[in-house]
């Protein structure tokens, strides 16, 4: 929706049509809350000055309801207007919402709402009637349209309008795997990802999915139930292992028994656990 000149919009709300209520001369402020800070050292002609301490910007903005003497529609607007403005949710509390003006459409203030004043009538014995909201900006600074260009190789310069430093959003889509990405901002480096050689031997690993996994020392994923079992059935006879040595023909893995002991392979110096797996 487009806003009037005499329109403002506070967190998505019109002030014309959803407060009901039409906005004054709002007359911004030129700066935000500044105090000096000093320190007075004896025995110095003068201070140390320490620099200048910029808060919050305060915007007070006039509005005025017209119900001549229609008490039962003054209530309703007053009811919404701090019902809307307002919140008494606890998750609400702390979040700052944009406000836009229609004599600017293109500028964004965020900030919050810190005071409505009681309302004074403008025709005495009438229910027209005028108050203030008071409007509080943390962030003191106002936001312009966001600007999108697309970074080339080397120094990139970008300009935008209004008077106070802004920091960009850089959004990186790679067209490859990369392993590191950096670049250098209004004198600052950046990097993502491990910029040492020893660093990126091992940053980037193959994905393998984990089909089986079973520490040696537990039996704990492994089972003899017959239902479980049951269903395991391999084709042709069976091919006994019972070397060191891998057969790529087995199918079954079983330690081997010669003269009433277990014989582990010609190959090993130790007893070593085999367990039998059914392809």
């Amino acid at each position: 929706m487009t806003l009037q000149r005499d329109d403002f919009e506070y967190a998505g709300l019109n002030s014309r049509d959803d407060l009901q209520v039409e906005m004054g001369n709002v007359v911004l402020p030129s700066a935000p809350a500044m105090a000096e800070q000093v320190t007075d050292i004896p025995a110095m002609y003068g201070n140390q000055f320490n620099g200048t301490d910029f808060t919050s910007r305060t915007i007070n903005i006039p509005v005025s309801i017209y119900c001549a003497d229609n008490q039962d529609r003054f209530n309703q607007i007053m009811h919404n207007l701090s019902g809307l403005l307002l919140s008494d949710d606890p998750s609400d509390n702390g979040k700052e919402y944009p406000l836009v003006f229609g004599f600017e459409p293109k500028v964004t203030y965020w900030g919050h709402i810190t005071a409505i004043s009681e309302p004074a009538p403008i025709n005495p014995g009438m229910y027209d009637m005028t108050l203030t909201i008071t409007f509080v900006q943390s962030d003191p600074r106002a936001t312009l349209p966001q600007v999108e260009t697309s970074l080339k190789n080397g120094l990139n310069t970008i300009t935008v309008d209004g008077t106070a430093r802004t920091e960009p959003v850089i959004q990186i889509i790679p067209k490859r795997d990369l392993k590191h990405i950096g670049f250098t901002l209004n004198g600052g480096e950046y990097g993502l990802g491990p910029d040492s050689d020893e660093d990126q031997a091992v940053a980037v690993k193959p994905f393998t999915q984990v089909v089986n996994s079973d520490v040696l020392n537990t039996m704990a994923e492994w089972t003899n139930d017959a239902n479980a079992i049951a269903q395991m059935k391999t084709a042709g006879d069976y091919t006994y292992q019972g070397e060191a040595d891998s057969n790529r023909d087995t199918q079954v893995l079983m330690v081997k028994l010669a003269n009433g002991s277990k014989q582990y392979g010609i190959n090993q110096t130790g007893m070593v656990p085999v367990f039998a797996l059914l392809a």
